[in-house]
């Protein structure tokens, strides 16, 4: 999985690279600065897989950013003087400041989509889209004084008091990190995406794992009466701490058995709208076929041949592939066509995210099949995804 790799390699590359990172801060950030720019310019039709992966799925989607901001959390719960903790905590700034950066780098990658019809055309973006992207702006008005004053330059001018105030939102900012990412993988789980439903529940489990470590940190970290009162007042703490675990254990499996009941919808619809497409696709083949049969009969009796009038008019019964560019790089499709007739489409690869990719196979290639063009309306929220799909059916046609 993409965040156990993140976490595994980041946790390893700062654990080796401690003191150059302490020495020269600035070239960790540069380092940072140029991921974040490769995310945001490097052209989306990727060839070099491994290339394609590091800036499709962990930079542009934010997941290395998330795991740093992970071990950023991490760093004051883990085990006290074990060499990770000290290693976490003498980075915390600067892994915070390198999250930040390529966090930004990851909201002009898809702000450019959701921002601006967040600021344009709100209807069109779906609900747990419009509360996400709000989520995102108040993350980013919350993220910039954070950043700007966990620089060391910075925190020496500041009242050491009210940097440890301003610091606190940072909590503010976890919580809206973790809503975000359930919102962001709202559509996945509804559509009965089961791989949605193990990285939703990863998140869960590391945001409620911290949630209980530091809440346990905050009451241990309260002192306690002296005798005769000491005993007492330590089991009755015991007792609250263990309370609290049990609220935020079951608060999580209520969330884990929600979003499982929601695949779990998801799974049925999908399945109830296969249904119907394989049986629009029976329908379209003994159409088809007849159609066939009667350009057979028409030839034999020397009558013009009845066939289709679209796109696929002048093209010979086939099956054929073809490419298009979409959101993240090329999808390629294989249609079928029958005496004049696109008959069926199929999606065989696409690199763009499946949370609304989905929208726009299931929108874009009915509307091709049932217009016999690809001139149709791009599906709300999936503009480049439905283009890609339009252009690749198109590509598939040509001669």
């Amino acid at each position: 999985m993409s965040l156990v790799l993140c976490l595994a390699v980041t946790g390893l590359c700062f654990s080796l690279l401690e003191k150059q990172i302490r020495r020269r801060p600035v070239f960790f950030y540069l380092f940072f600065v140029l991921l974040s720019l490769l995310s945001i310019f490097l052209p989306k039709q990727l060839t070099v897989p491994p290339l394609a992966y590091l800036v499709n799925r962990l930079l542009r989607r934010g997941v290395l950013a998330g795991s740093m901001f992970l071990w950023v959390m991490y760093a004051i719960v883990l085990p006290q003087k074990s060499r990770l903790q000290r290693v976490m905590m003498t980075l915390r700034a600067q892994i915070a400041i390198g999250a930040s950066i390529l966090t930004l780098a990851h909201n002009i990658a898809y702000g450019q989509r959701y921002f601006v019809l967040l600021f344009t055309n709100a209807g069109k973006l779906k609900s747990y889209e419009l509360i996400a992207s709000c989520f995102s702006l108040a993350m980013i008005l919350l993220l910039l004084p954070l950043t700007v004053t966990s620089f060391q330059v910075v925190r020496r001018k500041m009242n050491a008091k009210r940097w440890k105030q301003l610091q606190r939102f940072s909590y503010l900012f976890y919580g809206l990190l973790y809503l975000h990412i359930c919102f962001i993988y709202t559509g996945g789980l509804r559509k009965g995406k089961s791989e949605y439903l193990v990285q939703f529940a990863l998140y869960t489990l590391l945001y409620g794992i911290y949630l209980m470590l530091r809440l346990t940190k905050a009451f241990l970290k309260k002192p306690l009466p002296t005798a005769p009162d000491y005993a007492a007042k330590r089991a009755a703490r015991r007792r609250k701490v263990i309370c609290l675990h049990g609220a935020i254990s079951l608060l999580m499996l209520l969330v884990l058995l929600f979003a499982f009941r929601t695949v779990q919808a998801g799974k049925q619809g999908s399945a109830d709208t296969a249904q119907v497409q394989s049986t629009s696709a029976a329908e379209s083949a003994n159409s088809a076929s007849s159609a066939s049969e009667s350009a057979s009969k028409a030839e034999d009796t020397g009558a013009a041949p009845a066939c289709g009038s679209g796109i696929a008019a002048a093209v010979p019964d086939g099956e054929y592939e073809g490419k298009g560019v979409g959101y993240n790089g090329n999808i390629k499709v294989k249609v079928s066509v029958a005496c004049g007739k696109i008959t069926a489409i199929e999606i065989l690869k696409t690199d763009d995210d499946e949370e609304y990719f989905y929208d726009a196979k299931k929108q874009v290639v009915n509307a091709i099949l049932e217009q016999q063009t690809t001139e149709v309306d791009a599906a709300s929220g999936a503009t480049s995804s439905s283009d890609g799909i339009m252009k690749a059916v198109k590509n598939a046609l040509q001669p």
